[in-house]
């Protein structure tokens, strides 16, 4: 066996896990505090991708456009929480099925309408278009600085959620929403924001991954299916289980299509379905089951 090949492979799926986290985390926290099942999370990631792109033709500068792409976003997307979201947020969660399906299939035509159907190619910032040695294989730079941004905002997530004020209404809403409006928590707001922070998260990835994968009408759907079978392995609204749950998909995905590419996808959802036989609640057993 080439265990160079390897290690590569196994770090493309480090990689990709990383750039995971962060629209695998809004899906979870949307489902876990409003049980909205949001299948236009994968095109708002793509939409980021987009804004990206035309953000540093305005701008002239990817790092700028890193910053602004993600704020648009939550603008847009708390605009789209309010109008077609939130008249149907007391249902029960199907309702939100053909709603946000519908929504995706809306901001896709609008993609194709505004940027066409060709792939479009970003270049990396310059002083991060070299590689650097790792473990004796040579890797592309701006990848691993893209993946440790990418695990240092998710980080930040997780302290936001567990330690500050607004992580504890998040929390309270998300375990008993009566109970939270009962004392005082204004829970249409914080929904309509955590909505809005999702699609943020979800665009900062499509920003950061954009000079990695190309940017396409098929990213969205690719990373929404990914990012559900990284929320449903790691146990649904868990959040922890999620991030465990992105780096599982991500590895099986990368060395499946590297070593079995005509069984990749069998593999990652004999993965999922292996799990999810011997821990209906996620792999870390905390997630919800219905």
């Amino acid at each position: 066996m080439d265990y160079n090949f390897l290690f590569v492979v196994a770090l493309n799926g480090l990689v990709y896990g990383s750039f995971l986290l962060l629209p695998t985390l809004g899906l979870s926290m949307v489902f876990g505090l409003a049980r909205i099942v949001n299948f236009a999370h994968g095109q708002l990631y793509a939409l980021g991708a987009y804004f990206t792109v035309e953000l540093i033709r305005l701008l002239g500068s990817y790092w700028s456009a890193v910053l602004v792409s993600p704020l648009l976003m939550v603008l847009f997307a708390v605009g789209l929480e309010r109008l077609a979201i939130a008249p149907i947020r007391d249902r029960t969660e199907i309702y939100t099925l053909p709603v946000t399906f519908g929504l995706g299939l809306m901001i896709v035509g609008g993609i194709e309408q505004c940027w066409g159907t060709a792939a479009v190619l970003v270049s990396a910032p310059a002083p991060l278009q070299g590689s650097v040695t790792v473990l004796g294989n040579e890797y592309p730079t701006y990848r691993l600085v893209a993946a440790a941004l990418s695990l240092i905002i998710t980080s930040t997530v997780f302290a936001v959620v567990q330690w500050s004020s607004i992580g504890l209404q998040i929390r309270a809403v998300a375990d008993d929403r009566e109970m939270a409006a009962a004392i005082g928590v204004n829970t249409d707001y914080l929904i309509t924001m955590v909505f809005g922070s999702a699609a943020g998260f979800a665009a900062l990835a499509g920003a950061l991954g954009a000079p990695i994968f190309t940017v396409n009408l098929g990213t969205g759907s690719s990373v929404l299916l990914d990012s559900f079978l990284a929320v449903i392995l790691g146990g649904l609204g868990y959040l922890p289980g999620s991030a465990v749950g992105a780096f599982i998909i991500a590895l099986a995905k990368n060395i499946g299509s590297a070593y079995l590419s005509d069984w990749s996808i069998a593999v990652i959802f004999g993965v999922v379905g292996l799990t999810l036989v011997i821990r209906p609640q996620g792999v870390l057993g905390r997630g919800r089951v219905a």
